[in-house]
């Protein structure tokens, strides 16, 4: 909104948004899309463990050094091009959990635990997309200090907050006990995500089992939640 010379106000985008971008912030603008581009072609055709940073600036077309002056490390590369895929991603399963919520209308237990369930439905048709490199993303998640440990952690915590106020509804609504706290389940839903995406290589299970496998703890997690009737 801006206000125009009478003080009355208008809709639209301020003058600073509509500025022109000045030719160096084009030129820096269009460098990381370059190096973006060449990250995303790259570990779709290799993998983030095959990958160099010097092979991402021989197919963005700019130096390493230059490079080095929009990612610190091989590690953001993954911050880079999986981070935000993934802020995107919940985005879209916040979004469709609220239409989920209006739409239901039921207040039974069931229709709880299925949000849940399309919350981590949705996360395993994410992993599938790239699971090789989502799984690097969440294996270095938790290296200390770094800054993919830093996003991860907070994507992790909006997904939490999501189930959490899932349950929390749920049991205001009588549907589901009362006597835990939604915020440890939560917590306990998304560990479960979480280790199954870690733990599938060492098991030999196929990417494909994720969602079954995350479906199934959940219930163990969530059914005992239900109340008789409810």
């Amino acid at each position: 909104m801006t206000v125009t010379s009478n003080g009355s106000t208008s809709g639209g985008a301020s003058e600073t948004e509509n500025k022109p971008l000045g030719l160096r912030e084009r030129s820096r603008r269009e460098t990381l899309n370059r190096i973006r581009k060449a990250a995303v072609e790259l570990l779709a055709e290799k993998g983030y463990e095959q990958i160099t940073t010097r092979e991402v600036a021989q197919r963005a077309e700019v130096g390493e050094a230059t490079l080095f002056r929009y990612v610190s490390s091989k590690h953001e590369l993954l911050l880079l091009v999986i981070g935000d895929k993934m802020d995107h991603d919940i985005e879209a399963i916040i979004e469709a959990d609220a239409r989920s919520a209006v739409e239901a209308g039921d207040r039974g237990a069931h229709n709880y635990l299925s949000r849940v369930h399309a919350v981590y439905r949705a996360r395993a048709d994410f992993y599938l997309q790239d699971p090789e490199n989502v799984t690097s993303y969440l294996q270095y998640a938790f290296v200390a200090g770094s800054q993919l440990g830093a996003q991860n952690g907070a994507q992790g915590d909006r997904i939490i907050d999501l189930v959490a106020s899932i349950i929390a509804e749920g049991q205001e609504a009588g549907a589901l006990f009362a006597a835990v706290d939604a915020r440890v389940v939560a917590q306990n839903c998304q560990g479960i995500y979480v280790h199954e995406v870690l733990r599938r290589s060492v098991r030999g299970f196929t990417f494909e089992s994720l969602g079954e496998r995350v479906r199934t703890r959940l219930d163990a997690q969530l059914l005992p939640l239900v109340l008789a009737g409810r």
